[in-house]
């Protein structure tokens, strides 16, 4: 008998809409032999075929889903499954006209989003790495591995096994990274070196991408201040566009240090780098046209987001206090605990709090290579808000 799972009826709808995971709760009763990282089919209470998944009996995940039946795959196992979901994610970055000759560096998968929870692949030049967050992932790097050859016969791949969920999804096995690699890439005509061995994530943050390049169309002549800069995208970005001086602060002496070579790589001048905690620079807000606000993760969890909230309000409240009118504000959450209206919500209400009148222009998510699912919000991230003061 094959490994089953059946649904109870409240719960089996959301599955039918597309979300990708299904949690213990959910599951009315099981049948054959399950076992955690292989396929397990998916029925309703009605006893009809929903879809098939990876089942993990460790996670909070029970089962990851990777196809619905309407779809017509073939679901027999992993293999056609992942050969189907890259064909699929390349064609759409194709669509996308990705890679061009102004951008190497690009999102090729995108997880749930794409179809495949808990893998993740960005492609740098030649080099496809491989973020793996979920145990049937790592079950079947081969299989992957294999699939991402046939449609990159010359690319170098390389595993940045992602240590916290995979433990959390229950991998005991010790993870193997092969991240010795170096590259230097392009993105909107930005060239950045990048180290796999040292990197965070893939090793670039790629999804900031069409943010840089809204800040770049706006900073000819300004004086830009690009606050938790890592290793200088929005400051890399506006300095090219031809702003008339940008200082980019960061508290980590790394991320300093390759945002600099960075610059040395686009033979940028007009940037000044800073080693130091953002926050004393939040004063300094008023002698700027344009402040990005880019921290990292602030809300990992529900559980956080209280504490959260309260760090965004005091760092809009600052930065608001000193901005002055006529300036801009490109500030950024890339946590889907704190969801977009909830964090433009605080953003205004921080502005209004110290005497300023805020007007949001736009607000903004991922770079296209980056695709979401209406049916998944906690997949939406990363909101960025760009406001003027005036």
């Amino acid at each position: 008998m094959k490994a089953k799972i059946t649904l109870l009826a409240a719960k089996q709808n959301t599955v039918l809409r597309g979300h990708p995971w299904i949690f213990p709760k959910a599951i009315a009763r099981t049948s054959g032999k399950l076992t955690t990282g292989h396929l397990v089919e998916i029925y309703s209470a009605e006893d009809g075929l929903i879809g098939i998944g990876a089942y993990n009996e460790h996670s909070l995940y029970r089962v990851r889903v990777l196809a619905l039946a309407n779809e017509g795959l073939d679901m027999s196992d992993f293999r056609p499954l992942i050969r189907h979901r890259l064909h699929q994610a390349k064609r759409v970055r194709d669509c996308l006209n990705l890679p061009d000759q102004q951008t190497t560096a690009y999102r090729l998968f995108n997880s749930e989003a794409d179809g495949l929870s808990g893998l993740t692949i960005d492609r740098f030049n030649q080099i496809c790495v491989v973020a793996s967050s979920a145990y049937w992932v790592e079950a079947n790097r081969e299989i992957i591995s294999e699939v991402i050859q046939e449609l990159f016969p010359s690319d170098q791949i390389i595993w940045i096994p992602q240590v916290k969920p995979l433990g959390q999804d229950g991998w005991k096995q010790a993870v193997t990274e092969e991240a010795q690699s170096t590259a230097q890439v392009l993105e909107a005509g930005i060239l950045y070196q990048v180290e796999f061995a040292h990197a965070q994530k893939t090793g670039l943050f790629i999804d900031q991408r069409e943010n840089h390049k809204r800040v770049a169309d706006l900073a000819k002549g300004k004086k830009v201040l690009d606050l938790y800069t890592y290793t200088g995208g929005f400051a890399l970005h506006a300095a090219k566009a031809g702003a008339e001086q940008v200082t980019a602060v960061d508290s980590s002496g790394q991320a300093i240090a390759q945002a600099q070579n960075n610059a040395t790589l686009n033979g940028l001048d007009n940037i000044e780098f800073i080693e130091a905690d953002a926050r004393d620079y939040l004063v300094k807000a008023g002698e700027y046209d344009i402040v990005i606000l880019d921290p990292p993760k602030l809300v990992p969890s529900q559980q956080h987001l209280q504490k959260a909230k309260n760090y965004y309000r005091f760092l809009h409240r600052e930065v608001f206090k000193n901005m002055k009118p006529g300036s801009l504000l490109m500030t950024c959450n890339c946590s889907s605990a704190l969801s977009s209206q909830e964090f433009c919500s605080l953003v205004s209400g921080q502005a209004a709090a110290v005497g300023k009148q805020a007007r949001i222009l736009g607000v903004y998510g991922p770079a296209s290579c980056h695709p979401t699912l209406s049916s998944f919000p906690e997949g939406n991230y990363l909101t960025a808000v760009l406001v003027a003061v005036v």
